[in-house]
C-alpha cells in the first residue's frame, strides 16, 4: 500500500533502557526495522536520547535552556547520541532499508529550522532513503548551545514537510485518564478548546520514566502533539514496544493508542 510521507518519533524509553545508562533496547530497535521493512512507505525517523543523550545531559547539568555549557558535557552527549543514532542505522540497514543519519544541526540555523533543508529530507525519500535524525546538544548562537528534543524535532518536520501521517511510538499504549484501570483515551479533538481544555486536566502525564530525561518527557510529547493537532494535522501516541501497532496506525487499520485529532 502505498502511502504520503510518515514521520515517526522513536521514544528514547523504546529504543533504550533508560533507567540503565548507555543501554540499548536491541531487541525492539530490530522489531521496529522488521516492521516498517514490510512497508512500502516514504518514511522520516525521529529518535530520542533516552539512557544516552538525557545521562550524559543530567551528568553535565544541560537542558534545553540556551547557555554556554562544558565543552566535554557538550561533546560527550553528542558522541552518546550519534552511537545510538548508529545503533538504529544498524538495525535498519541489517532489514534491507536504506536508513541515513542526519545531524539537527544540518537543518537548524539559530536553532531554528531551515525550510530548504528540511524539505531535502523529504526529497530523499523519494530516493527510497530513510533520513534518521535524532535531538541532540546543538550549537544555537554566541558559543551557547541547547538541547533540542526529538519531540520539538517532530513539530519543526511536521509543519515544514506536511507529512500524512505523525507517530509517536512510546513505551505505554496511549495517554491514560485513569491510571488505577489504565483506560486509554483513545481520541482528542480539537474542534472546540474548551472541551479539550477540560479533557486535559483529565489526562494523567504518565512520565515515561523520570530518571535520565531532561527535555519533559510525555508532557512535552503532549505540548508538541497538541501544536501540530491545533494545525489541522493528526498525531498518533502508539506503544513502540509493539511494533504490530505501528504497522496498524500506518496502513489505516484498528491500532490501540490515542490519536489528537487535526482541528478542521
Amino acid at each position: 500500500m502505498k502511502h504520503r510521507l510518515v514521520l515517526i518519533k522513536l521514544g528514547g524509553s523504546v529504543i533504550t533502557y533508560k533507567e540503565k545508562p548507555l543501554s540499548a533496547n536491541y531487541k525492539a530497535i530490530n522489531n521496529i526495522s522488521k516492521i516498517l521493512s514490510k512497508l512500502e512507505i516514504p518514511l522520516i525517523i525521529v529518535h530520542g536520547g533516552g539512557s544516552y543523550g538525557h545521562y550524559w545531559s543530567v551528568k553535565f547539568d544541560m537542558h534545553t535552556k540556551l547557555q554556554k555549557y562544558p565543552p566535554r558535557g557538550i561533546s560527550v552527549v553528542h558522541s552518546s547520541m550519534l552511537t545510538l543514532n548508529n545503533i538504529i542505522i544498524y538495525s535498519l540497514n541489517k532489514h534491507r532499508l536504506n536508513p541515513y543519519g542526519i545531524s539537527p544541526s544540518s537543518f537548524l540555523i539559530t536553532g531554528q529550522p531551515n525550510s530548504n533543508k528540511i524539505l531535502e529530507l523529504k526529497k530523499m525519500t523519494k530516493d527510497n532513503i530513510i533520513p534518521v535524525t535524532y535531538g541532540d546538544a546543538v550549537y544555537i548562537i554566541n558559543n551557547k548551545y541547547s538541547i533540542v528534543s526529538g519531540d520539538v524535532l517532530m513539530s519543526m518536520l511536521s509543519k515544514i514537510l506536511n507529512p500524512s501521517k505523525i507517530i509517536f511510538a512510546l513505551n505505554v499504549d496511549g495517554l491514560y485518564n485513569n491510571m488505577k484501570e489504565k483506560k486509554i483515551i483513545k481520541e482528542i479533538k480539537f474542534e472546540n478548546p474548551k472541551i479539550y481544555k477540560n479533557k486535559q486536566t483529565k489526562i494523567n502525564l504518565i512520565n515515561d520514566t523520570n530518571i535520565y530525561d531532561v527535555t519533559g518527557g510525555m508532557k512535552r510529547k503532549v505540548e508538541e502533539a497538541t501544536k501540530m493537532a491545533e494545525t489541522g494535522k493528526d498525531v498518533i501516541f502508539i506503544n513502540g514496544l509493539d511494533p504490530r501497532q505501528i504497522q496498524n496506525a500506518i496502513q489505516d487499520k484498528n491500532f490501540k493508542g490515542t490519536i489528537f485529532k487535526g482541528k478542521i
